[in-house]
Formats: structure tokens, sequence, C-alpha cells
């Protein structure tokens, strides 16, 4: 059994009701087969048909689609969210697979669908777009239309759907049960405790250096000793996403992320450019936390260690207090938004052997609120995570005006208001806040959640990008990827902290790179965006906040590029992400004021 310190977040758990009473109800694999009828009902009726459609006819088409396809989304929402807070329990994994199996036979009865409509005259498309009554769909149809060249044929696509469950999505499965396994025996105080990898990590916040790197040599140990299985796994994720690559014409393995996100090669390259130039920033603050915490051989272990005043344990209470006072003083709807989490139970925060690390925020249909899953230790960066992924909750409720063709926020915006909500709370913290020591610690802590959140993705989405050039021409050998990892730790932190063996398999911890290739820019993306934003919002003040709200709702009804024209952000331009790294830059300076003085 796991013993953490009391915190009050051991009994908040959320109520999956909304959902499912359990998952021994009848009604979820009813629920999937009356799906799968349903879907060959569509496929019947408007397979070979498209073309012949009038608008209003079309418009039909799409909303039956999504009727159909609701169940489905909602149950599997309930079967990821029951298997995350015991990933162990084989009835579990038994039902996710067997709703898996049956959603890709829905999947294929779908595929003809964007296919067909891709292939329509573009005079019939035109008047497609032009209709009034599509209006909500006009984004949509546009993609479709664009990326059109990239499609198969319905008999590929029906294929890669089928193979992909003993294939691509098999290997990311294996990975996620593997890792989720690991238990780990960790000495403190002067006791022998299991632990899961989100408490051992968690230990990098402890201000005994022995802990902290210790702690990392236990964690990187299981994914030394399981190396083979990481590197097969990570090898084979990235080899069928390169035959996929090839097989469909896409430029670069990236670019199947970049053309989902409706963004240019060229704009994310300009945003991995900045970013990489801008390291000498994390060479200049991890100097200057050495100096402050007087530690002369700082390792990657020691990057995260506390202030000496940092050391407070905030309760649950505390958290959801603090975080709710912040929200009360940007906006008032935000604030009942964000309440309404608690009030409903929506959210699961307890440590447990046999529950998924991290955090994340879920959601599934425009009817159902999200519902967020937490690890809580009561750490500061517990209550920043709590900040973070109700900005997501919030996101996802303003989006709720959306049909579900346009809910879930679009990828390259979908952390906006999950980093613009850390902000806010920092804001409260330092606006109250008189004594240097205390926001000394305030700005560190500023500092290294950007860096985590930006530069760090960065790194990822690098190593990303060179693993999968080098895999596309043959398969990498552990130490190979090793080497790689390590290149881009040592050109992210340079001389300014030691880089200890065991970080070289960091890379295999990594749970993005596996299951959701070069998603991580996205944090980058949006990191760098929302400090934008909340300089505008600074600027601006009120006036700023209705802007806002309307950036929120439009989940992906639109482009990144005219949804962030909303708030009059260019995220074309190269100096709109510079002035974003000035700010960082401001924080530095500011540090380094209080520490000389």
């Amino acid at each position: 059994m796991t013993h953490t310190k009391v915190t009050g977040a051991e009994n908040i758990k959320w109520d999956l009701r909304d959902l499912f009473d359990s998952i021994d109800s009848p009604k979820i694999l009813e629920g999937m087969e009356k799906t799968k009828k349903e879907a060959c009902e569509f496929e019947n009726k408007y397979k070979g048909k498209l073309a012949q459609q009038s608008s209003e006819s079309l418009l039909e088409a799409f909303e039956t689609l999504e009727r159909i396809i609701k169940p489905e989304y909602k149950i599997g929402q309930y079967v990821q969210l029951v298997y995350s807070i015991d990933t162990s329990c084989d009835k579990v994994k038994a039902l996710m697979s067997q709703v898996d199996q049956i959603g890709s036979e829905v999947s294929n009865h779908f595929v003809f669908f964007d296919l067909e409509l891709a292939q329509v005259s573009k005079e019939k498309y035109q008047e497609f777009l032009n209709s009034d009554c599509l209006s909500e769909y006009k984004y949509s149809l546009s993609l479709t239309k664009k990326t059109a060249k990239y499609n198969l044929t319905e008999k590929e696509e029906q294929v890669i759907n089928l193979k992909d469950i003993t294939g691509e999505s098999a290997f990311k499965k294996l990975y996620s049960d593997l890792t989720s396994s690991f238990e780990f025996e960790f000495e403190i105080d002067g006791k022998l405790k299991k632990m899961n990898g989100s408490e051992l990590r968690a230990l990098r916040h402890n201000p005994d250096p022995k802990i902290r790197r210790s702690a990392m040599k236990t964690f990187f140990k299981s994914y030394e000793e399981n190396s083979l299985v990481l590197s097969q796994c990570y090898n084979n994720i990235v080899k069928d996403q390169s035959i996929e690559k090839n097989l469909r014409g896409y430029k670069n393995a990236i670019s199947i992320r970049n053309v989902g996100s409706d963004l240019e090669d060229t704009a994310v390259e300009v945003l991995h450019d900045t970013t990489t130039e801008s390291y000498k920033l994390v060479h200049r603050y991890y100097k200057l936390k050495a100096k402050i915490m007087d530690i002369p051989d700082m390792t990657l272990a020691d990057i995260y260690a506390p202030m000496p005043e940092a050391n407070k344990v905030y309760t649950w209470d505390m958290a959801k207090n603090l975080v709710l006072e912040g929200f009360a003083a940007f906006d008032e709807d935000i604030y009942k938004k964000a309440k309404s989490m608690f009030d409903e139970n929506k959210i699961h925060a307890p440590v447990a052997p046999t529950k998924r690390g991290g955090a994340y925020c879920s959601s599934s249909i425009p009817e159902l609120k999200p519902y967020v899953l937490l690890n809580f230790l009561g750490k500061p960066r517990d209550v920043a995570t709590l900040a973070h992924e109700l900005g997501h909750a919030i996101h996802d409720m303003y989006c709720a005006k959306q049909n579900l063709t346009n809910y879930h926020p679009i990828l390259p915006l979908a952390e906006t208001a999950s980093i613009f909500s850390e902000m806010i709370i920092t804001d409260l913290l330092l606006k109250n806040e008189t004594d240097k020591q205390v926001k000394q610690v305030l700005i560190c802590d500023k500092l290294e959640d950007i860096f985590a959140s930006s530069h760090r993705q960065n790194m990822f989405s690098r190593f990303e990008i060179n693993s999968h050039k080098k895999i596309d021409k043959k398969i990498m050998s552990t130490p190979e990827l090793c080497k790689l990892y390590t290149e881009e730790l040592k050109l992210m932190f340079g001389e300014s902290v030691k880089i200890t063996d065991e970080y070289k398999w960091e890379w295999a911890s990594i749970p993005h790179i596996y299951e959701s290739p070069f998603y991580v820019y996205a944090y980058n993306f949006a990191n760098l965006l929302v400090i934008a934003l909340y300089e505008k919002y600074l600027e601006e003040g009120e006036s700023f906040i209705p802007k806002y709200k309307e950036f929120l709702s439009l989940g992906s009804a639109a482009s990144p590029l005219d949804i962030t024209a909303t708030v009059n952000a260019d995220i074309t331009d190269p100096n709109f992400w510079h002035k974003s790294l000035n700010y960082i830059e401001r924080l530095i300076d500011q540090l380094e004021e209080i520490v000389n003085n």
C-alpha cells in the first residue's frame, strides 16, 4: 500500500454516473452494437450518393453522423476514465478491448464519407461551402478538400483501421500497460515504501539532494531494465507512421500532425527554431538557481529542487480556494464554470498504486461536462496542475456551444486556457506578495513551469523529429536512441547542469512520444502564445476578456490563424514568438535583481 501525506484529496473522487453506473452495465456493449448497426445503415444510405445531395440533405447527413457516434464517444470516455484509476484491472482491460474492436468496425462504416466528399466536383463543393445551412460545417468542409490529397482508397483506409488494432495501437497499449505497472521501492524517512511513478518523480521536489538524485536513478532503472520492449515499441510505432506517411505522401513525419492541426510546416519550424535559439535563457536561469541554492554540482535531478521557503504542503481545500479565488478575480463566469467541477464531483484527485500517473482533462460530447484526473500530493506544482486542468475544463465548457464536429479545441490551441489559467494564479500570488524571498520562489516556480511547458517540450519534439528521420531509414538501436536524446539534453541545458548517465533513459518515460507523436509541440505553441495573450490582457484590461471567451468558444470551428485573430494575434510573424520570449527574459532580470540585492 502506498503511503502519502494526508492532504484531504484522498476522498476527492469523481462521480461517473452521468456516463454509466458501472462497467458491468449492459448498456455499454449494447450501445456499441447499436452504434455499429446505425453506422452500417448510414453507409448504406449515403455511400456513393454524396455528390447528388443538396446542401440541406448534406446537413442532415452531418447531423445524423454526429448523433450516431455520440454514444460511442461517451462509452469510450467512460471506459478510459475507469481504466485510468485502476490500470491493473483485467475486467476493465477486457471491456476496453471489446469497445476498441467495435469502435474500429464503426469507423470503417464512416471511412467513405470524407473520401467521397473530397471527390465531389469543385462546383458542387463550392455550393456546399456557400450554403447558409452548412455554415457551421464550413471549416470542416474546407479541411476535407484541402487534405484530400493525403487520402487513400476506401479499402486501404479500412485496412489501416483494422491493422492498427494489432499494430500501432497495440504497441501504444503495450507501452501504457507496461509503464503503468511499474512499482518502485524507495527508502525515505528510514522506511522502505512502495510508490508509483508519479510519487517517485515528485521526489524531485524534495529538499534533500540525495533523495532527489536517488529517486530519479530508481525511476529510470525500471526503464533501463525494460529497454528492449520500450525500444521495440517506439521503433514499431514510428516505423508504422513512416510507412503511412510515405503511402499518403506527407513531406515529413511531423507534417501528419501539422496538416491535422492546419498549420504550415514552416510555421512550426519557426516555433522550433525560435525556442531553440532561446535555450540561452534556460542556461542563464539554471546557473542562477545553482547560485541561489548553493548547489555547485547541480544535476538534472535538482532542477526542480524547492527553495527553502517552498516546503509548504497545500491541503486540497487550500489549493481549491486559491485557484477559485484567482478565477473569481479574473472573471465571474469563468469562476462559476471552475467551481461547478468541484460541486458536481468531476474531479478524481487521490494517488493510488495502480492509478495512471500525471493529470488530464477528459471530454467527449458537448452535452456532458468534462472530468479531471489528478495525482494530488500537495506540492506547489499540484496547485498549478489543478489550475491547468481546470483551464482545459473551462475551455471545453465554452466550446459546448459548438456541434460535435467543432467541439474539441483545435490542437495547437488546446493548451491555451490551461496555461492561461496557471498565469492567472501566478499573477494573483505575485500581486499579493511583498516578501522578496517569497517573490523569488514564485518567479522561480513560474520560470520552471514555462521551461517545462515550452523549452522542454521543444526538446522532446526535436528528439521526435530526428528519431523519426532516422527510423524512416532504419530501426534505431537502444544505445542510438539514448545517444540522440542525450544530445538534445546537452543542447537545452548546456553547462548549466550536469547530465547524469541515467537521464539517457528519459525519452522512454515520455508517454506523448509513444501515444501521440508530435503532440508535444502543442504545449510549446500554447505556452508562448499564452504569454503574449496574457501581456495583451495586462495592457487591455477587462476589454480583453470578451475576446478571450470568444477565442475559447470557437473550438475547432475555424483555423488556428482565424481563431487567434479574434484576439489580434499573428502566429505567422516570427516577431510574435520573440515577444513572448522577452517576457521570460524580464522574469529572469527580476530574479537576478532580487538575488543580487
